[in-house]
């Protein structure tokens, strides 16, 4: 029983951390196996003690069985030869052999019960580990896609805030003065037609003038 609580707490304390956290879901998912060959390779070296303890009950009952036949024979010697205080005390420790030998059956009934279900839980051990390894990829993949589906939910939802609205407007307001200090840095000026009619009436007056300059000075050689 402390073996299947023990798979069902490795799984519920680091599938939840995965689903509530989604810190690194392959990291988690690599842990979780990690932890789970732990617990398979705990339960083969119980399993073994236990196997090893088993083989050390058939020794100590194959003795006992071979004690109850030896005071079995001891007693009828003891009789033959008319000693039958003798032969009282052989089969006094015929009985206790044979009391052992009870006592021993016990003991590899429970372990034979314990082996059994520790067979039964390491298979089940083993097949937990290869579908965990067999969907490792691909509860890997599921989950970081249910991030990724998590965080664009949270910026969509954080984009209807008025408080990002207000942002945008701010730096959109930023970009038409940037855009504006832009357009004027290259800007040289132009040429309106107001200026351009001042321009040629200014023109036109220098002309006539320069005619009457010459006209004048045409004059005052001619007089000379």
């Amino acid at each position: 029983m402390q073996m299947f609580k023990r798979i069902a707490d490795i799984f519920n304390s680091h599938v939840n951390s995965v689903l509530d956290k989604m810190e690194d879901p392959a990291k988690m998912i690599s842990l979780m196996i990690t932890e789970l060959e732990d617990t398979q390779t705990k339960a083969r070296a119980s399993m073994a003690a236990r196997k090893a303890e088993q083989t050390s009950l058939g020794r100590e009952k194959a003795e006992f069985e071979k004690s109850v036949l030896r005071w079995e024979e001891r007693a009828k010697l003891a009789i033959t030869n008319g000693r039958e205080d003798l032969a009282r005390e052989a089969l006094v420790e015929k009985k206790y052999a044979s009391e052992q030998i009870k006592r021993v059956e016990e003991q590899l009934a429970t372990l034979t019960s314990i082996l059994a279900s520790q067979a039964s839980q390491l298979t089940q051990i083993a097949d937990k580990l290869k579908e965990v390894k067999d969907k490792q990829q691909i509860l890997v993949q599921r989950a970081r896609g249910a991030k990724e589906k998590k965080q664009v939910a949270q910026t969509l939802k954080n984009s209807d805030s008025a408080d990002l609205a207000r942002k945008f407007s701010e730096l959109e307001s930023k970009i038409e003065r940037m855009e504006a200090d832009a357009e004027m840095a290259g800007y040289h000026g132009s040429t309106s037609s107001s200026d351009e009619f001042a321009k040629m009436e200014n023109d036109s007056a220098i002309d006539a003038e320069l005619e009457s300059l010459k006209s004048s000075m045409s004059k005052k050689k001619e007089q000379k």
